[in-house]
């Protein structure tokens, strides 16, 4: 096996043995964010780097009611985007 062979093999192994050390650490870990889609955890979770996830958690039922869906968040303006989430600390 040469050097990168090896080193690739290290990497793709990395993340199943970082979810086993996650997984006998925090084996009742749960979200913290609310959210039913995973489009609503993408987005949620982008929002939380700049926030609380409380915050994020007050900001994401309105925001989803308004733009439902990825089409519908493409079809707002940034202006209707900023508003939305203005108290999360972004713009």
């Amino acid at each position: 096996m040469n050097a990168h062979s090896r080193r690739h093999t290290s990497v793709t192994a990395q993340p199943a043995a970082l979810a086993r050390l996650l997984l006998k650490h925090q084996p009742k870990a749960e979200m913290e964010l609310t959210h039913r889609s995973p489009w609503e955890l993408l987005v949620a979770t982008i929002l939380s780097a700049q926030c609380t996830d409380d915050r994020v958690n007050m900001v994401t039922p309105g925001l989803f009611e308004r733009f439902p869906s990825p089409e519908a968040f493409a079809g707002a303006t940034q202006g209707e985007v900023e508003e939305a989430i203005r108290s999360t600390g972004f713009f």
